[in-house]
This record gives C-alpha cells, sequence and structure tokens, in this order.
C-alpha cells in the first residue's frame, strides 16, 4: 500500500480547512472538489457544464432539491430524504438507509414507475422474501407519477405518501410532491447533473 507524501496531505488538509461554511467539499469519481453554492470559497463557483443547462442541487440537511441554470435558480422544492439506519443482513452485510452524497446524473426518466420491492422491504417486515420476479414485487402507485433514476437504487420521484416530504423518511430516494415533481421532470433530461450535499 503507498502512502502520499506528507506536503500533498498537508496541502489537501490546508484546502479543506479553508473551504467556508457555505462550500462543500465532496469526493466523487476519485477527485476531490469544492462546489460552490453561496458564491464565496476562493477560485471559480460551480457552474454547469454548459451555462445555459439545467442541473439539480440537492442539500440532504436542508431537505430541498433546488433546479438551476448556471447561476440562476429556476424552482425549490421539499423534498423527503433518506431516513439513517441499518439493517443488518444475515451474511453480515447491510442495507444503509441514508440518502448518498455526490455527483450524479439522471440515467433515466420514467412516467407512472412501477416500485420493484427489493429485498430489504421484506426483511425490514419479517415478511418471506418472494423469488425475484414474482409478481408481488412490483407495486403501482408507490413511486407517485413520475421518477428520475441517478442510480441504480436511488431516484427522485413522487409518492403515495405526501407527509413523508420535508422529512427524512425514505430509505435513500428522494420523495417529492406529484406536481413539483412533474415540474423537474419536464425541465430535465438524461445525462442531468444532480449534485447532492449533505
Amino acid at each position: 500500500m503507498s502512502r502520499a507524501p506528507s506536503a500533498v496531505l498537508a496541502l489537501a488538509a490546508a484546502f479543506l480547512a479553508a473551504a467556508p461554511a457555505s462550500a462543500q467539499t465532496m469526493t466523487a469519481l476519485g477527485e476531490t472538489i469544492t462546489v460552490d453554492f453561496a458564491g464565496e470559497a476562493p477560485g471559480t463557483p460551480y457552474a454547469s457544464p454548459e451555462s445555459h443547462a439545467v442541473y439539480l442541487h440537492v442539500s440532504v440537511s436542508e431537505r430541498q432539491i433546488t433546479v438551476r441554470r448556471g447561476g440562476e435558480v429556476l424552482h425549490r422544492f421539499p423534498v423527503g430524504v433518506g431516513k439513517g439506519g441499518t439493517l443488518r443482513r444475515l451474511d453480515g452485510t447491510a442495507w444503509e438507509w441514508d440518502t448518498p452524497t455526490g455527483i450524479f446524473e439522471v440515467g433515466r426518466k420514467k412516467e407512472d414507475p412501477v416500485w420493484y420491492r427489493p429485498d430489504w422491504y421484506y426483511a425490514e417486515k419479517g415478511l418471506t422474501v418472494p423469488p425475484a420476479y414474482s409478481d408481488e414485487r412490483y407495486a403501482r402507485g408507490m413511486l407517485g407519477d413520475y421518477a428520475l433514476y441517478i442510480s441504480d437504487e436511488i431516484a427522485i420521484h413522487g409518492t403515495s405518501d405526501e407527509s413523508s416530504v420535508g422529512r427524512a423518511s425514505s430509505h435513500g430516494c428522494l420523495r417529492m410532491l406529484n406536481e413539483d415533481v412533474a415540474i423537474v421532470f419536464a425541465l430535465v433530461d438524461i445525462g442531468t447533473k444532480v449534485i447532492v450535499t449533505p
């Protein structure tokens, strides 16, 4: 195992210590970056790859999603986030229910999405896990009218439980009011960047 030279570590520590609270430092795809939404950190403020491109910023702590075009805020909406917690599997691994942070992009868009109940759904309820493609696993209406998938397991979607929006209530997904996610769905494309900060 190689070690980074101490000068590099000291420089990285100094850089991270210099970032003000209005900036968010994160590691994604092997790079450490500072995303400066307040425009107060030294250097160049974040802008989408093209200044006219729409991107999404999710603040997990503020439970809010912001639709931006360059530096312009187009919309802000409340969002339900991961409730935290862990469910241990018999093999020693675990399901974790935090909303992941980092830089993502919209990989799929789906109208009238159908939720595929994963194994943890049954384990959490003490139920027998059905076969992988059993009809019992598919639930219509649970994800609202629209879903934007940012990973295999995480989506920005509507909900059948509107009281869960604005709270730490999900198993990691980002829940929105159905009328709000309809607006976001219309504004984004496959490949739209989604920046999720703590």
